[in-house]
């Protein structure tokens, strides 16, 4: 780099035949320049890379915040939505559970009407007419509802029922 072909004829005491500029560097003045002009050139050039890597890195946690942002809202969104859909969910399971205990008043009271109505026709001592009102229930259940997995409690009463009037048999 630089001068070197000219500072070789410079310093030799033969190039001093009256042609030269008159200004002569030594060997080693000329290799600290040229080391101080590279060390510049170096300097420089990683001074503009360092500049170039600090850019991207800012640039990429910008980016890795802006993104851990948006997943911070989606998640946020997802658990207000969650939260609807089970509060949602618990008012239709607290509305079936209503449901389901006016059905139970209201069967009792009609086994309790049809029982006075038909007083005596079926003794509630004989096994036939021990579990009548439990079958009735489970009837009017199947009838009324779509699911049938609600009258499981229904189903339960009958079969407790029916065991023990075999049992007492």
């Amino acid at each position: 780099m630089g001068n070197r072909s000219s500072n070789a004829s410079s310093t030799s005491p033969e190039g001093q035949d009256g042609g030269g500029s008159g200004l002569y560097l030594t060997p080693e003045l000329q290799a600290k320049i040229n080391s101080d002009f590279d060390s510049h050139i170096i300097q420089s050039e990683w001074d503009e890379y360092r500049k170039l890597h600090l850019q991207r890195h800012q640039q990429r946690e910008t980016s890795s915040s802006l993104r851990h942002e948006e997943v911070r809202q989606q998640t946020e969104a997802l658990r207000s939505r969650a939260k609807q859909v089970h509060d949602r969910l618990d008012e239709m399971v607290d509305a079936a559970k209503g449901r389901l205990v006016d059905l139970e008043v209201e069967v009792g009271h009609d086994v309790d009407r049809l029982g006075r109505k038909f007083e005596g026709s079926l003794s509630a001592t004989t096994p036939e007419g021990k579990c009548l009102d439990v079958r009735a229930e489970l009837s009017n259940c199947y009838n009324t509802l779509r699911d049938g997995g609600e009258c499981q409690i229904f189903v339960q009463k009958l079969d407790k029922c029916v065991t023990e009037a075999l049992a007492s048999l």
